[in-house]
């Protein structure tokens, strides 16, 4: 049952609330959590929890760019609702995927909680509520034509909603820039410039101290070859999966990976890239010891308030390997939180969910500078624009595309980044990488098909192209 009226009167009181403490930003210090959880069996239903008893909702999140934000509304939230919802935050900086999915696992886990973990795998083992019956009909009005299947979409059902945007730049260091003889206005637009220009910043900063280096390559979390290949290879006009064909195609890693191995030979990467994780590379590259790095939106929180920069810094489009626009940059908007399918509290926790995605909260989000707008009229609506340092180069979508995702395959054996990885220790070439990824991957699509996971057809997109890649 839909619930227009709930929500309306919680707006009214947001609104009021806002209205009554104006230019008071609430405590930046999360409600005190033990890492509980609401759930109460997997049957859940808010009947287990008594009648007027003040109900808690037991919140993971691992975003560490916007964490005092959350912390802030988080505060508001429990404030308007005092005596009938309290939230309470938990921060999981550190190996969030695989804590999560202990906690899913042993029934102890959050009512609502941050993406990461693959959707197909979290809708497949029981760990996600649908959203359809517990989102408000205004709600399911404005995410109308946001749906992504296994992003945020899965078998016919809502599993998540989008709350920003996120896209990728590469960063560069103005200051090292301009100390190395480089022009601080103009970042590399090829490979051959990046390669250049690394080996010159690297040169300049062997003989500072700290020594200083060209190019951060952080893998030491095999996620991050989706910004770091993935991202890479899409610019280039190249596809790791065909979206016309329904096969894995990952000889769009060649050309990246060739120039990281370039870069490596000319001593021009960060030290102990492949075993470094991505927040002390952040960090390096906000004490100035780093000349480039690749970044996402979300880093503008993190370069302005997690490692506040201590240099000059800007973000530009990501390199290519000959300059030409051969494809576009991603821009990211399909999840956020998901709901425990075992929680007791589902309709609190999309209640909160729901307050989250508000104009008024996405209104100040935009104009604190901590990410960019999916929604209609909210930078339109906004008091002030953002002025905090990187936000402008990301907040330009114009050369940004929404891209579908490819099957939610189950590989055997090694995934793409541990691999990635295998190539720049040597370990590996990278042509027998492609290959048999190619080999595990593309199995992986008959075994999914044939068990029934899902219908290739629904991750075919006539037209496509990566400068259409939403096809016709």
């Amino acid at each position: 049952m839909k619930r227009k009226y709930r929500i309306l009167a919680l707006m009214m009181a947001l609104v009021i609330l806002v209205a009554t403490f104006a230019g008071c930003n609430g405590s930046n210090n999360p409600p005190s959590s033990t890492g509980g959880t609401g759930s109460e069996g997997k049957d859940g239903g808010n009947e287990s929890t008594p009648s007027g008893e003040e109900k808690v909702v037991v919140f993971w999140t691992h975003y560490s760019d916007d964490i005092a934000f959350t912390q802030k509304k988080v505060a508001d939230y429990n404030e308007l609702m005092a005596g009938q919802v309290r939230v309470e935050l938990k921060h999981i900086s550190d190996d969030y995927n695989n804590v999560l999915l202990m906690a899913l696992k042993n029934d102890d886990g959050p009512d609502l909680y941050a993406n990461g973990v693959d959707l197909a795998q979290l809708a497949q083992q029981n760990y996600m509520a649908p959203l359809d019956d517990l989102m408000s009909d205004e709600m399911a009005a404005r995410v109308a034509d946001f749906r992504q299947n296994a992003i945020n979409w899965y078998d016919g059902s809502w599993y998540s909603l989008p709350f920003r945007g996120y896209n990728f730049r590469l960063a560069w260091n103005k200051d090292m820039f301009e100390a190395a003889g480089l022009d601080p206005d103009s970042p590399p637009t090829t490979y051959e410039e990046l390669i250049e220009y690394a080996q010159i910043l690297t040169e300049y900063g062997s003989a500072q101290s700290p020594q200083q280096y060209g190019f951060m390559l952080p893998t030491g979390e095999d996620w991050i070859w989706w910004i770091y290949g993935m991202q890479m290879a899409r610019v280039n006009g190249d596809s790791y999966y065909d979206y016309t064909t329904g096969e894995f195609t990952w000889e769009a890693f060649k050309p990246v990976m060739e120039m990281y191995l370039t870069l490596k030979g000319n001593n021009s990467l960060f030290p102990g890239g492949t075993t470094m994780e991505n927040d002390p590379a952040r960090a390096q590259f906000s004490a100035g010891n780093v000349g480039m790095i690749i970044a996402a939106s979300w880093d503008i929180g993190v370069f302005n308030d997690q490692f506040p920069a201590e240099i000059e810094w800007d973000v530009a489009e990501l390199p290519n390997i000959d300059g030409e626009r051969h494809g576009y940059p991603q821009l990211d908007a399909g999840s956020y939180l998901h709901i425990n399918a075992g929680s007791s509290v589902k309709q609190e926790a999309m209640d909160f969910y729901e307050y989250l995605l508000s104009e008024e909260v996405l209104i100040e989000y935009y104009e604190e500078g901590y990410g960019i707008p999916v929604y209609d009229g909210i930078a339109q609506k906004a008091s002030k624009t953002p002025d905090r340092s990187g936000f402008a180069g990301f907040a330009d979508v114009s050369n940004d595309r929404m891209y579908a995702y490819e099957p939610p395959v189950q590989v055997e054996g090694q995934g793409y980044g541990s691999v990635m990885n295998d190539v720049m220790n040597g370990a590996v070439d990278i042509d027998t990488a492609i290959a048999d990824l190619n080999a595990r991957y593309n199995a992986a699509i008959e075994a999914g098909v044939a068990n029934g996971d899902f219908a290739i057809e629904d991750y075919i997109i006539p037209g496509y192209s990566t400068l259409n890649p939403l096809g016709n």
